[in-house]
């Protein structure tokens, strides 16, 4: 009998109704749900009446994939009547983001937090940039963030339907790639700075909105021995990588050389030493799984808002080229994304100056920000904070590079499995040679250019 229910529930999965009791939920979502979300899109009037025939309620995101919510792409079948007498047949493609279920999970990791964060990003945050934006940000469409009897809820148009995909996140992303984000992240950056020069206090007041969730008191502990735990996998990764020459043995004692402190480090650069005018909203999470491409390379979405945070703008740079990039691809490649991020942001502000501003105003103010972000101090700011993307690399990798038939359980995962190095111990059974091979490659990276030998000096 309970073999029977289990194929049961495993059958229901696949279309999408519910998984096992102790496990996450994708529910049906109800078909009043979905016409009040339909009638919230269209014009007051539209539909004289309106009804959902057939809902499909399924996973939105692959394996291994998503680790801080559920997501469901919900296919809606609808009829409807417009008010001219004519019937119309039509389907619905909506992506639902709803809760984890399990309590100790959404404890540890501060789903909670993390959830209020993004519903707080698209219903207070995103409509004031774009408002004062000239041009469409690389966010989704929110349909609607809040709560409904379920709980917390957001509702954003499924991007798939317009030809966007995700990528493969053991690929690195090519050139191409990292183009079009470079581009869409400089336009995002110039809202905050023409906001800040335009509107100031409208400006501050949309960053005290928002809350910084993992290097704050609150989140110190777990993410600090989240943090050492990463570091103690990079350092057994670069002793089975170190050959019989020990061609390693110089960056494992610097690597060794930040136990105790990479939160600290890393926390700094995100929060700390940042010149005010740098300082801009941020994603604050641009690895491969937060993006979604056209299938021509040229267009970029940013998904999952949860981690957006003020701070300098190379860390967005940082976080997604040591998480989502290969040693050749950032070798051979840097220099030309920041001229073209440089590039972008110039012509974003362009765009915002002369919306509003005398030509001659708007000449004098590009003159300043292109001194201001000129190469020059772009690439100290990016070198300043290069530690960021070793840190980053040290946590994601192993996320990035899970095999998706080897995920691990985060339901069964404590504080005591960090504190206990338990949490090691199961994270190294499941890593893959390509996880090897980019923290080698990013650790001789960093030892190469001295940012490591940098930090051992530094008293941090």
């Amino acid at each position: 009998m309970q073999a029977r229910t289990a194929v049961r529930m495993k059958q229901e999965v696949a279309v999408g109704m519910y998984v096992d009791e102790d496990r996450d939920v994708y529910m049906i979502e109800r078909k009043d749900t979905i016409v009040d979300i339909i009638r919230m899109q269209q014009k007051a009037g539209l539909w004289q009446t309106l009804s959902v025939d057939l809902v499909d309620c399924g996973p939105g995101s692959r394996e291994g994939d998503n680790y801080m919510s559920i997501i469901k792409r919900v296919k809606a079948h609808c009829k409807a009547k417009s008010v001219d007498g004519r019937n119309h047949v039509f389907t619905i493609s909506l992506i639902f983001k709803r809760q984890i279920t399990n309590p100790n999970r959404r404890r540890l990791f501060r789903c909670d937090a993390a959830f209020e964060n993004e519903i707080t990003a698209y219903a207070s945050i995103v409509p004031v940039l774009q408002r004062i934006s000239p041009y469409d940000l690389p966010y989704p469409k929110c349909v609607t963030a809040g709560s409904d009897e379920h709980g917390d809820r957001i509702v954003l148009e499924d991007l798939t339907t317009s030809g966007y995909a995700m990528l493969d996140r053991r690929v690195g992303l090519s050139y191409e790639h990292c183009i079009a984000v470079m581009k869409e992240l400089a336009k995002l950056h110039a809202v905050s700075l023409a906001m800040k020069h335009a509107h100031p206090h409208e400006y501050a007041d949309v960053c005290s909105k928002i809350r910084e969730i993992v290097y704050c008191p609150e989140a110190a502990e777990f993410y600090t021995h989240s943090l050492e735990s990463s570091l103690r996998g990079a350092l057994d990764s670069l002793r089975y990588s170190n050959g019989e020459q020990g061609e390693l043995d110089g960056p494992i004692r610097a690597v060794e050389g930040l136990t105790g402190r990479l939160y600290r480090i890393m926390s700094g650069l995100v929060c700390d030493g940042i010149d005010e005018g740098w300082r801009v909203i941020c994603h604050g999470d641009t690895w491969v799984n937060n993006l979604m491409f056209s299938a021509d390379r040229q267009h970029v979405r940013l998904i999952d808002l949860q981690t957006m945070r003020c701070t300098t703008p190379v860390l967005d740079i940082l976080h997604l080229l040591y998480t989502s990039t290969e040693h050749s691809m950032r070798r051979q490649y840097v220099t030309e994304l920041l001229l073209q991020y440089r590039q972008s942001l110039l012509e974003a502000l362009g765009e915002h100056f002369c919306a509003c501003e005398e030509p001659a105003a708007a000449a004098a103010l590009l003159r300043r920000y292109a001194e201001q972000f000129s190469y020059g101090r772009l690439r100290a700011e990016y070198d300043r904070c290069l530690p960021y993307g070793l840190g980053i690399a040290m946590w994601l990798l192993p996320a990035v590079t899970f095999n998706p038939d080897k995920i691990p359980d985060l339901d069964a995962v404590t504080i005591q499995d960090f504190k206990t190095k338990k949490h090691d111990k199961r994270i190294a059974q499941i890593v893959s040679n390509d996880y090897h091979t980019r923290m080698r490659d990013i650790v001789l990276e960093m030892y190469d250019q001295g940012v490591l030998q940098r930090l051992k000096s530094d008293r941090i």
